[in-house]
């Protein structure tokens, strides 16, 4: 009896352990699906201008044609109709980065900001540099990011020694890109 008995205390105590987690964790959890948080806004900002915005819960229930797609974060709406999409891929780090990509009426982008980033400092956090962004706006077509040069109008310059990030960031548009007509709007 007395070689069971440690095994049954460091039970019972491993056991209280995760009782007390779970009811810390209920009674101090926040979800913040619903919220834009301060680095989301400064993206709206960026993307969409000043305004009020709010992130759409019920795509069906707003009279979009389709569900929230598992690919997006959230859909946030701006008071005068613009639409822009949370997207997350990833670049050279899994989940690496948080795309806010704004969308033009006609189905083409209006702008991408960054909303945070896990890429290597000093290179793949070169994809947030506003030369780098500007390539994607008034594009409504399937984007590649290439290396050189790009020779059509479907290819954006990678950011030099980031390529996996470049890439990371192109599908996040081609994310938008596609979601944006299914809206239905």
């Amino acid at each position: 009896m007395s070689r069971f008995k440690p095994t049954i205390v460091l039970t019972c105590i491993t056991t209280l352990t995760a009782l007390l987690l779970t009811v810390t964790h209920t009674f101090t959890y926040v979800d913040t699906s619903g919220v834009i948080t301060e680095k989301l806004m400064k993206s709206c900002v960026e993307t969409m201008g000043e305004g009020d915005f709010r992130i759409v819960t019920d795509w069906q229930a707003e009279g979009y044609a389709t569900t929230k797609p598992d690919n997006v974060e959230k859909m946030i709406k701006k008071s005068d109709g613009t639409v822009a999409f949370e997207i997350i891929t990833s670049g050279y780090a899994k989940g690496g980065l948080d795309m806010l990509v704004a969308m033009n009426a006609d189905g083409s982008v209006k702008a991408v900001s960054v909303v945070s980033l896990s890429e290597t400092p000093g290179l793949g956090t070169k994809v947030q540099d506003g030369g780098f962004l500007e390539q994607y706006r008034g594009k409504s077509e399937k984007l590649t990011a290439v290396k050189s040069a790009p020779s059509a109008d479907n290819e954006i310059q990678a950011v030099t020694g980031a390529t996996r990030s470049s890439k990371g960031v192109t599908e996040a548009v081609n994310i938008a890109i596609e979601v944006y007509p299914q809206l239905g709007v």
